[in-house]
């Protein structure tokens, strides 16, 4: 069976709980566990895994089918890159496609789907802000419109180093402040961010 992804570019990748795929559609594929290439990806090297899905960026999908027992797989360049089999306790994988309509993969490879919503209402989206004290990173993404996300719904729209990741994502914001129109942002694990808004 095929997921509606063929022809589509790899337009960001984003890790929050889970390692996403977003293509130019806005359709989306998560993963709580995945091999790409030759890496098996799960929730023990997701920063190692979120570099090699930054690979992707820019290709185009060929092919994106799964089987009954629920394996996903994903062709890029006239080869597979992106496998994804069942778990026994948890999700494996879930697509969204841009109008909302799901397909998932349950434990033990149960797969799943429901149509569109029929209103469907359009995320909460981040706007570009000074997190306030004690906001975590809730996301990470790589790609276009690349951008760190807080709890706070304020995001810094940057493309973060990707070996900067694990001292980033699911920390605290310990110190933000505006120092002459730059934004400097500390988090709990030390690390901090020096940023130029884009808007004013």
């Amino acid at each position: 069976m095929k997921l509606p992804v063929d022809g589509q570019r790899v337009h960001k990748v984003l890790l929050d709980f889970d390692l996403t795929i977003e293509f130019d559609s806005g359709a989306t594929v998560a993963f709580s566990e995945v091999v790409v290439d030759d890496l098996v990806v799960d929730e023990d090297n997701q920063f190692e895994g979120l570099r090699a899905f930054a690979m992707l960026l820019g290709l185009v999908c060929d092919d994106a089918d799964f089987d009954e027992s629920g394996v996903l797989r994903l062709t890029f360049d006239g080869r597979t890159r992106v496998v994804a089999h069942p778990r026994p306790e948890v999700e494996s994988w879930e697509f969204c496609a841009a109008d909302g309509s799901t397909v998932l993969c349950g434990a033990e490879g149960t797969v799943e789907s429901w149509p569109a919503p029929p209103h469907r209402s359009d995320e909460v989206s981040t706007r570009e802000g000074l997190p306030s004290i004690g906001a975590t990173v809730v996301r990470i993404s790589t790609g276009d419109d690349a951008s760190v996300e807080f709890s706070d719904g304020t995001c810094l729209n940057f493309d973060l180093p990707l070996d900067a990741g694990y001292l980033v994502l699911r920390e605290s914001v310990t110190a933000s402040s505006d120092a002459g129109g730059d934004w400097v942002v500390e988090l709990s694990s030390g690390h901090v961010i020096f940023y130029r808004p884009r808007t004013t």
